[in-house]
């Protein structure tokens, strides 16, 4: 495994981090324009999540925690492109550099899919109905099948980068164990 080619393998993913990033701030937004009709009544997602009565405090705070989750994503993508860049860095801290990198892209992708779980199980709770946010996405009564087939991506794109982060691991220490193996020789 060469240096130029980590580098390159490097800019790469830090390329598709942060167009992964932005495809999911995209339906974020996009997200935002979706109307739920519960009882009769019709919500956009925005209002509906921000300043509706039927929508706990702590589906609020976990949708902002999804989205800053989001920026998260976008800011490491940056880091890697910007590590990957430099021609400067020396093989054995950038092989530790992997190792760190993938892993906290792993544990990120857990405390993502840690959001969306629990954001799916909030309850919505409205004067007829108690459904969780996760049905009322699914729900043609409820929702168009826009919501749905973004909450499938969002899944998707975690799961993704759940992959993501093991092959950096994997490909760092596969590199730090090259590094050291000539550095004894």
């Amino acid at each position: 495994m060469k240096y130029e080619k980590v580098l390159k393998f490097l800019k790469i993913i830090g390329s598709i981090f942060m167009l992964i990033s932005f495809v999911e701030i995209v339906f974020i937004i996009l997200l935002n324009f979706v109307y739920f009709t519960i009882d009769g009544d019709s919500y956009l997602l925005a209002e509906f999540v921000y300043s509706s009565s039927i929508f706990p405090f702590s589906g609020t705070i976990l949708w902002l925690f999804l989205i800053s989750s989001m920026v998260c994503y976008a800011i490491i993508g940056f880091f890697m492109l910007r590590v990957g860049s430099k021609t400067s860095i020396e093989s054995i801290p950038l092989a530790k550099f992997l190792v760190v990198i993938g892993m906290v892209v792993l544990l990120a992708g857990f405390v993502k899919m840690n959001y969306f779980v629990l954001l799916g199980k909030t309850r919505i709770t409205s004067t007829i109905t108690t459904i969780t946010f996760q049905n009322a996405l699914y729900n043609m009564n409820i929702t168009p099948i826009m919501p749905a087939i973004i909450w499938v991506c969002f899944m998707s794109i975690n799961i993704a980068l759940l992959i993501s982060g093991l092959v950096i691991t994997a490909i760092g220490i596969k590199y730090t164990l090259l590094q050291e193996q000539e550095a004894n020789e």
